[in-house]
């Protein structure tokens, strides 16, 4: 067991059974279904199968059944006590990150309202330290806005989530439309976590360009998150001031020569009074996974301010607390991560101490 106490920003929902649809009213007509498809088990909404199994964009080849653990509170005892976690964020599972390209905004929103009463219910039934973020659409920004003021006295809320992008590219996080909602967030004191997922039919277009998991899987995540940090940094009229944007399994390496580009072509062609690397700065975390190379040198450039731990349990890919504090906590000691986790989630600290 690691001697720093975590508190892990990013794991995961077992959103895809259907006995917790069937708890809240939701019919077997209604509720997400899960189906074998090709000797893969495969969560189906409408006539789509998730993650979506071949093709350009295509996801796990796997299905549903790359967890390693089934993500219950008995598994999650085990890994939470295993890797010292004091407490630990739910971000949405296969329904979660899969519902926003549901083309049917009735169908859709009955979804979005479904996960978010589940994974309310889920903490607060559960008997470990877990916490979790309101499920947000940016194509139904005014919906997201209106009923995450619903849950803001739920003490188990910790912050909102969104897509990097929404189904197409005419619902962007930089519109205007978004403000209410970003600005609610903020005077929640709620960090707008981001997160994509590949395979779930969402405006992908780097991933889009390839048919090979492993290339879809690569381009999905980081092409996503740099169009939604391109769209949040450059924003016509700015973030709130106390907002914080946690990128979740977005790899950071990247991040800083394409904050540095997009600072330089803002200021020769765009007047941008404010840098967006200066905006990154002020209101942005990632959460470095210690697989990815040159991620000590991007950890240099941004910041040991912008540091924070996530082991995507139950994933495939799921963080051992050891390797990733062997590899970090020389640039960010156990202090640091703390303050930096008070800083950017401050209700996940402060409700769980």
């Amino acid at each position: 067991m690691p001697d720093i106490q975590l508190y892990d920003c990013d794991t995961h929902f077992t959103d895809h059974l259907p006995e917790l649809w069937a708890e809240i009213g939701f019919s077997p007509a209604e509720a997400p279904e899960v189906v074998t498809d090709a000797g893969a088990t495969r969560l189906r909404l409408g006539d789509r199968l998730f993650p979506r199994p071949s093709g350009q964009g295509h996801g796990n080849p796997k299905g549903l059944g790359h967890l390693i653990g089934p993500g219950e509170d008995e598994d999650r005892a085990v890994f939470m006590t295993k890797h010292n976690i004091a407490a630990a964020v739910l971000q949405p599972g296969f329904v979660g990150l899969s519902v926003q390209a549901v083309e049917d905004a009735e169908t859709r929103l009955r979804l979005l309202d479904g996960y978010n009463q589940l994974a309310s219910r889920s903490c607060a039934r559960s008997a470990l330290s877990l916490k979790w973020a309101f499920l947000a659409s940016v194509e139904d920004p005014g919906w997201s806005e209106e009923t995450l003021r619903q849950y803001a006295d739920d003490e188990n809320l910790v912050g909102v989530v969104v897509r990097p992008t929404a189904r197409t590219a005419a619902a962007r996080l930089n519109s205007p439309e978004t403000s209410p909602l970003l600005e609610t967030a903020a005077r929640l004191r709620l960090p707008l976590f981001v997160h994509g997922g590949t395979g779930c039919y969402q405006w992908s277009p780097l991933a889009d360009a390839f048919a090979d998991y492993a290339m879809t899987h690569a381009f999905g995540h980081m092409g996503e998150h740099m169009i939604a940090m391109a769209d949040l940094v450059t924003r016509p009229d700015g973030l709130p001031d106390d907002l914080r944007v946690v990128m979740l399994e977005s790899g950071i390496a990247w991040i800083p020569s394409v904050l540095g580009r997009l600072t330089s072509h803002t200021r020769r062609l765009a007047d941008n009074a404010t840098s967006p690397t200066d905006i990154f700065r002020k209101h942005f975390a990632a959460v470095p996974d210690p697989d990815e190379e040159h991620v000590g040198w991007a950890i240099r450039q941004l910041g040991v301010e912008t540091v924070l731990f996530g082991s995507d349990y139950p994933h495939w890919d799921t963080v051992e607390a050891g390797v990733w504090l062997t590899e970090f906590s020389g640039f960010c000691p156990s202090g640091q991560l703390t303050a930096n986790t008070s800083r950017f989630i401050p209700r996940l600290v402060n409700e769980s101490a």
